[in-house]
C-alpha cells in the first residue's frame, strides 16, 4: 500500500510539474506575444511621432519662408517708394530755366486743347510763368511743381503736376523699374 501511495504521490507530483511547465510555457508564449505587440505599438507610435515632427518641421519651414518673402517684399516696396520720392524731389529741383521752357510748352498745349483757360501752380513757380493770351492765373495750389489747367467753364482739368506725371509714368513702368532694381 505504501507503494501505491508513493506511486500516486509520484504521479501527482509529475502531473503537478507538467501543469506548472505547461503554465510556464503558456505564460512565456503570452509574454512573447505581449512583448511583440508592445514592440509593434511602440514602432507604430514612433513612426507616427516622426511623421508628426516632420510635418511640423515642414510647416515651420514653410512659415519661415513665407515670413522671409514678406520681409523681402516689404523691403523692396520701401526701396521703390524711396526711389519714387527721390525722383519727385529731383523733379522739384529741376533748373528754373528748364522749368520755364517746359511751362511755356505746357501752356501752348493747354490752349490748343482747352482754348481759354485758367492755370494753377505752386507759389514758387508763379515767377516762371510767362503770360500768354487766353491763359488766366487761377491761383496757387500745393504741389512739388508743374501746372494744372482748367477750362473757363471749369468742366475739364489737365493735370501736369510733377506728382501726377510721375504717378502715371510710375504705374506704366513699374514692372520695368522693379526688374531693373531687383532683377
Amino acid at each position: 500500500m505504501d507503494k501505491v501511495v508513493e506511486d500516486i504521490l509520484r504521479r501527482g507530483e509529475e502531473q503537478k510539474s507538467e501543469i506548472i511547465r505547461q503554465g510556464e510555457r503558456e505564460r512565456d508564449e503570452q509574454l512573447a506575444q505581449t512583448s511583440a505587440m508592445i514592440a509593434e505599438h511602440r514602432k507604430n507610435a514612433e513612426q507616427r511621432a516622426e511623421n508628426a515632427i516632420a510635418q511640423m518641421e515642414q510647416q515651420e519651414l514653410s512659415s519661415g519662408e513665407l515670413e522671409a518673402k514678406k520681409s523681402l517684399l516689404a523691403a523692396q516696396m520701401r526701396v521703390m517708394e524711396e526711389l519714387k520720392t527721390q525722383v519727385l524731389v529731383e523733379l522739384a529741383n529741376y533748373p528754373a530755366d528748364k522749368r520755364k521752357k517746359l511751362y511755356g510748352r505746357l501752356m501752348q498745349n493747354a490752349m490748343t486743347e482747352l482754348g481759354a483757360c485758367y492755370v494753377y501752380s505752386n507759389s514758387s513757380d508763379k515767377a516762371l510763368l510767362e503770360p500768354i493770351a487766353g491763359v488766366t492765373d487761377g491761383g496757387v495750389m500745393e504741389c512739388m511743381g508743374g501746372l494744372v489747367f482748367e477750362s473757363k467753364d471749369r468742366s475739364v482739368r489737365l493735370d501736369y503736376r510733377f506728382e501726377s506725371i510721375l504717378e502715371g509714368v510710375w504705374n506704366n513702368k513699374i514692372q520695368e523699374i522693379y526688374s531693373s532694381l531687383f532683377g
